[in-house]
């Protein structure tokens, strides 16, 4: 269904909304006053309460590519339902001022990365954690709206200069059968502490290869901006103990990694063209610098894999 209201602005900015209003206009008018949630680079998010007690999120795309983006959150969080995989729960979708917008089920704790900032003795456990989620969620059948066009559409998330790795990519038999995340990282990984209570930020998600969905993971745990603050030191150092917890946690649940060490340079490039999609934007803590060594990275995986 549709929520019509005037346009907002440029919708390559982030546009002023009332999410009163806005969630409103969705069916939600008693609810607690909406607080904004920070951290998104693509989305907006709010959270607020119902009278019976349960808390949501109102969540907009308003960024290039917002339709496919919100199609994408929408059937891959459906699937998540249908297998009682930990994620989302989508309540209602409909437009806010002509943003893809919808209403989901809060997930209760901290993305994991807070608990490793907090607690780094406990960076094992919480490593093998991500890993056996990572696991259970490449056993979830895709939803077959996705199959159409995969792989081409994520091999190709690519920028032109990149387009021989995304060829190299194609070359491996790429498998199309297990619901791939493809932004899997402990900042998009909610937990009480304990377990695993929601996988968040779906934008990216496809029918796809579990090889490309862990060099993806990899590439983002080895390499990528962590946030600023006075932890990030620490967060550098732990890096690879991460890597090699998450590892342990996948294979406790499906055997032997398979081998996605061919895919770390499409993987990187992948990457890159979402970190240059938002570096200007507001609340991003990726900077140029950033960038331009990821480019050097990506650069040094092709000549590993001999592409280049």
């Amino acid at each position: 269904m549709k929520h019509n209201s005037p346009q907002i602005g440029d919708p390559d900015e982030e546009p002023e909304i009332d999410p009163r209003q806005a969630l409103s206009a969705l069916g939600y008018k008693d609810i607690s006053e909406p607080r904004r949630v920070r951290g998104g680079w693509d989305t907006l998010l709010w959270r607020f309460a119902t009278p019976d007690g349960s808390e949501h999120s109102l969540r907009i795309h308003y960024l290039p590519r917002r339709e496919e983006f919100a199609w994408r959150e929408r059937l891959a969080m459906e699937a998540c339902a249908r297998a009682n995989f930990p994620a989302p729960r989508v309540e209602t979708v409909g437009e806010v001022g002509g943003l893809p917008a919808m209403v989901l089920s809060w997930c209760p704790g901290r993305p994991i990365l807070a608990f490793v900032e907090k607690k780094p003795w406990q960076v094992w456990r919480l490593g093998k954690l991500i890993g056996r989620t990572q696991a259970q969620l490449h056993a979830v059948p895709p939803p077959k709206e996705f199959l159409a066009s995969a792989p081409a559409d994520w091999i190709g998330r690519v920028r032109d200069e990149y387009t021989d790795l995304a060829e190299h990519a194609s070359s491996f038999g790429l498998a199309v059968t297990s619901l791939t995340h493809m932004d899997y990282h402990p900042l998009n990984i909610i937990s009480d502490g304990q377990v695993v209570t929601g996988v968040v930020d779906w934008a990216y998600a496809a029918a796809g290869d579990p090889r490309a969905d862990l060099a993806r993971t990899v590439i983002t745990i080895l390499a990528a901006p962590a946030p600023p603050g006075p932890t990030r030191p620490l967060i550098d150092l732990l890096r690879r103990v991460v890597l090699r917890a998450y590892r342990a946690g996948y294979e406790g649940i499906a055997g032997p990694m398979p081998d996605y060490r061919p895919l770390m340079a499409w993987a990187g490039a992948t990457l890159l063209a979402e970190i240059e999609l938002v570096i200007d934007k507001p609340n991003v803590w990726g900077t140029q610098e950033d960038v331009q060594k990821f480019h050097r990275l990506v650069d040094v995986w092709a000549r590993r894999a001999g592409v280049r």
